[in-house]
């Protein structure tokens, strides 16, 4: 994945929503939302430890593995219903054919938001989670307290937001109902998304 030449080609106004979306507001929005999220998952368990049994009681290696899931999916639905609205507004423009063509990457997954966000969501805990964990073992991280749990959590969801997030957001706007919105007119609705 080539974000780098993709950004070269880019009109200004996706540039400018990239920086301020996908990056300043992931920031603020995983920063509010996983903290709230992380507190009242561990409020009143006194500690949290590295293993633990799914959806029993709260530990390291499952939110490791959930946050790697979910904030992807959850990122990808509302991401590129953003962008949609935008791109129908006329704020944003639809990426060229020539650069789908080019960055072949952008249109690689399912254009319904749902399935795409399925499918990062997947993607990410296929490639992030063995190295995650792995270095979480090595590390020898003993059980956290509420307060560092509620912190380790947010600055994992933040960096994980920062990291998913832009490319989400190019497919966003590469994708064909994009495209068709800046060509045609408002969006139609898409009962797969």
């Amino acid at each position: 994945m080539r974000i780098g030449s993709v950004w070269r080609e880019l009109p200004a106004a996706n540039r400018r929503w990239l920086v301020a979306k996908a990056i300043v507001a992931t920031i603020a929005i995983n920063a509010v939302v996983n903290a709230a999220i992380a507190w009242a998952s561990v409020t009143g368990q006194g500690s949290v430890s590295m293993w633990g049994a799914p959806l029993v009681e709260t530990s390291i290696f499952w939110n490791v593995i959930g946050t790697l899931f979910l904030l992807p999916l959850i990122t990808c639905v509302l991401t590129t219903t953003a962008i949609r609205a935008d791109i129908q507004r006329g704020s944003l423009a639809p990426l060229s054919s020539g650069l789908r063509a080019t960055h072949r990457w952008l249109t690689a997954l399912p254009s319904a938001r749902w399935r795409r966000g399925v499918a990062i969501g997947a993607l990410t805990v296929v490639v992030l989670a063995p190295p995650l964990v792995l270095a979480l073992v090595v590390s020898g991280l003993g059980d956290l307290d509420e307060g560092q749990f509620v912190l380790w959590q947010t600055v994992f969801a933040v960096l994980l937001g920062i990291a998913v997030t832009p490319p989400i957001a190019l497919c966003a706007m590469a994708d064909p109902d994009a495209t068709e919105t800046g060509q045609r007119g408002p969006l139609r609705h898409d009962p797969r998304s």
